[in-house]
């Protein structure tokens, strides 16, 4: 389909969020979007960088803070009255059958009588459950539990559908079928939904549903790229044509996600990803594994059976500490990965330890410990970190500290005093001072 008329549009949209210990999260900002008729728009990205926060702006369920959201060129006050949204969870109430959790909201809209029950009816058929609007949602799969979703989306006829991973809870092949029949009911007129927009972590998902596919970046989240799909529908998963759209994608995301380092400070400090010691040893095992010690971040993250961006802070972490590099798209094992892969765990450890005293972070840390003599309270690393960065929460990144410095033998933490502590490991100031 031609897409058509300007329908949604986010102008210079920030969103802001304040955590419960008071911090404030920038979770958007400065993104401007528009979404026509007749399109199909997949937003993808890494966790946390705001596709979400994004969907549910546009349907009308939270304000911005700053920037404005337009609906048909009017701004849009109150929930999209022409949207409707599908979540990941299936969302259903299991004391209701399913005719009744798909009538939740033509009911929220004071549809009643025939209406409501002609609009079920329609809805319920639209998807394929004709004969289980009696059945309660603990007897059906999870496929028809995501059907259910759809259908009570669809019972209110919206004009557009918004999705939060609509899939994401589903086996492949579930997943696959239910996502034919999406495009199918967006390709059918009499079903009135001409626009949606899908919020997805899978490249050949974003690839198979969208025509426009945009990329979102984090810290804060950004329109990072916009990748217009010029396959036609309906699309052959399986075809070089696919194959390459998704190649490029790809190739995009590996940008976002694994940026080539640019030259910077030698003291410029840098968060550490929210990553376990397991995982980056995992990471280096399995690049072991291959004849080359090399492989792209997807195909690891398939083999590991991970999502990709949780892939990309595990090959983050090990890069910042020098085990891998990542030239291009591909992760490669470094001299270093292999040498510290082959220590027993007495060596292992002390090589790690070396590693993150050079880190500029571990550095900084560990020099307020020493100026501390050797103890700090909680609070005091946690204002520190928030002070440096206000776009991730200090809790997880004080963890991951806590974490890698005790495997180290370099810190240790009194959970119960609340106090921060070097180790017998370290004697007078860092290799790195604080910058």
């Amino acid at each position: 389909m031609t897409p058509g008329p300007l329908l949604l549009e986010a102008r210079h949209v920030t969103q802001r969020f304040r955590l419960p210990n008071g911090q404030v999260i920038e979770a958007l900002r400065d993104v401007s979007l528009s979404v026509c008729e007749q399109e199909v728009v997949a937003l993808v990205g890494p966790s946390g960088c705001g596709k979400s926060t994004l969907l549910r702006l546009f349907a009308g369920l939270a304000r911005p803070a700053d920037g404005s959201v337009l609906y048909r060129g009017r701004p849009l006050k109150g929930v999209l009255g022409a949207g409707a949204m599908v979540f990941q969870s299936f969302a259903l109430l299991p004391w209701f059958t399913v005719a009744e959790n798909v009538a939740m909201g033509l009911e929220a809209r004071g549809v009643n009588g025939a209406a409501r029950r002609d609009a079920v009816a329609r809805a319920i058929n639209l998807v394929g459950l004709d004969g289980f609007e009696q059945a309660y949602p603990k007897e059906l799969s999870g496929g028809m539990k995501q059907r259910v979703g759809f259908a009570r989306a669809l019972a209110v006829a919206p004009e557009i559908l918004l999705m939060d991973e609509p899939f994401g809870a589903l086996d492949p092949l579930t997943a696959e079928n239910l996502r034919s029949q999406v495009v199918d009911l967006w390709r059918d007129a009499s079903t009135g939904v001409n626009t949606l927009v899908v919020v997805t972590h899978s490249v050949e998902e974003a690839v198979f549903l969208a025509g426009r596919i945009v990329v979102f970046g984090s810290h804060p989240g950004h329109v990072r790229e916009e990748l217009v799909n010029p396959l036609p529908y309906p699309r052959q998963e399986r075809s070089p044509e696919f194959d390459g759209m998704v190649d490029r994608l790809h190739a995009i995301l590996t940008a976002t996600l694994l940026p080539e380092p640019a030259p910077a400070a030698p003291q410029r400090l840098i968060p550490f990803p929210r990553v376990h010691v397991s995982e980056a040893t995992g990471l280096l095992d399995h690049l072991l594994s291959r004849p080359d010690g090399k492989g792209h971040v997807f195909e690891l993250a398939e083999d590991l059976g991970v999502d990709y961006d949780r892939m990309s802070a595990v090959v983050r972490g090990a890069e910042q500490l020098g085990w891998v590099t990542t030239p291009g798209e591909v992760v490669q094992l470094t001299l270093v990965g292999r040498e510290v892969m082959a220590m027993d765990d007495s060596a292992r450890k002390d090589a790690t330890r070396a590693r993150l005293k050079k880190h500029p972070l571990f550095g900084r840390v560990i020099a307020m410990l020493v100026e501390s003599e050797g103890s700090m309270e909680d609070e005091e690393v946690l204002a520190d970190l928030t002070i440096y960065f206000p776009f991730i929460p200090a809790d997880s990144l004080f963890q991951t500290i806590v974490e890698w410095g005790r495997y180290a033998e370099l810190l240790d933490h009194d959970a119960t005093a609340g106090r921060l502590m070097l180790t017998g490991a370290v004697e007078g100031a860092p290799d790195v001072p604080a910058g």
